[in-house]
């Protein structure tokens, strides 16, 4: 968590968790819930990319596949077109290949993880990107 100014409650970091199954959106919000982060919540990255401007999150884990805009297209476009290159973007996915990773962090992600997901492993590496920052 990080304070605000002297003397006012400490604001909590918020993540955005972008994914099209329900089932994974609530696993991954329980985890970082738990951690103290605040949450919201995208199917797609049409509707994450929605959410950005009033949400303005510390960090975004989206699935890779995702109908309408899919979380490739969705890094790739908060990097270019939005210009914003300080927030962590994890991209999630079954594909787990060389090329599937390489294709994730070549479109600007900032880290890829591979399902099934270590909610250890998860909490680590964003506390380790928000510490970074």
């Amino acid at each position: 968590m990080t304070a605000t100014k002297a003397g006012t409650r400490p604001m909590r970091e918020r993540i955005l968790v972008v994914d099209d199954e329900h089932n994974a959106r609530v696993a991954l919000r329980t985890i970082l819930s738990e951690e103290g982060y605040e949450i919201a919540e995208a199917a797609d990255g049409e509707e994450a990319l929605a959410l950005l401007p009033g949400f303005a999150p510390a960090a975004i884990l989206a699935d890779v596949r995702m109908p309408r805009m899919d979380g490739i297209e969705l890094v790739s476009r908060i990097r270019q077109e939005l210009g914003d290159m300080s927030v962590p973007v994890i991209l999630i996915s079954t594909l787990g290949s060389d090329q599937d990773v390489r294709r994730g962090l070549e479109a600007g992600a900032t880290a890829y993880l591979v399902k099934p997901l270590s909610p250890y492993r998860i909490k680590r590496l964003i506390e380790q990107l928000l510490a970074a920052r």
